[in-house]
């Protein structure tokens, strides 16, 4: 969203700018195809002469997340902090060992399908080893 909003500032301040300063449109309008395909061209062209195809794969991969809006919202935080809140209320009320069986198998636990979103992620669920030094 922000990208999008970004471009239509960017072309207002060029194109604004360019007007108040006595430009006439119709010549930008008439030469448009040919620039952006001069510009465009260019750039894509530099890109490709200078970078691996790794970083090529990748950055047209990212272009497509680019405008895509984010998976974190503020419904996804509250379910977090509301699942979060249950597992120490638990945890304080029938004490530590109580969330042991939700902690080490959450796709079973009642707390966590209680919030699905949250608990069907496999960052949040995914358990690594504590170690101690």
């Amino acid at each position: 969203m922000f990208v999008i909003i970004g471009w239509a500032v960017s072309m207002a301040c060029i194109f604004g700018v360019y007007i108040a300063h006595g430009g006439n449109m119709g010549v930008i309008l008439k030469a448009l195809p040919f620039e952006v395909t001069t510009i465009l061209g260019a750039a894509i062209g530099a890109f490709l002469a200078n970078n691996q195809m790794k970083v090529v794969k990748a950055a047209v991969a990212g272009l497509g997340r680019c405008f895509k809006g984010s998976k974190f919202s503020k419904a996804r935080y509250m379910e977090l902090l509301a699942l979060m809140y249950d597992i120490l209320q638990k945890a304080r009320k029938e004490g530590l060992m109580s969330i042991e069986k939700d902690v080490e198998d959450p796709h079973s636990s009642a707390l966590f399908q209680k919030y699905p979103t949250v608990g069907n992620d496999h960052h949040v669920t995914e358990s690594s080893p504590i170690t101690c030094a």
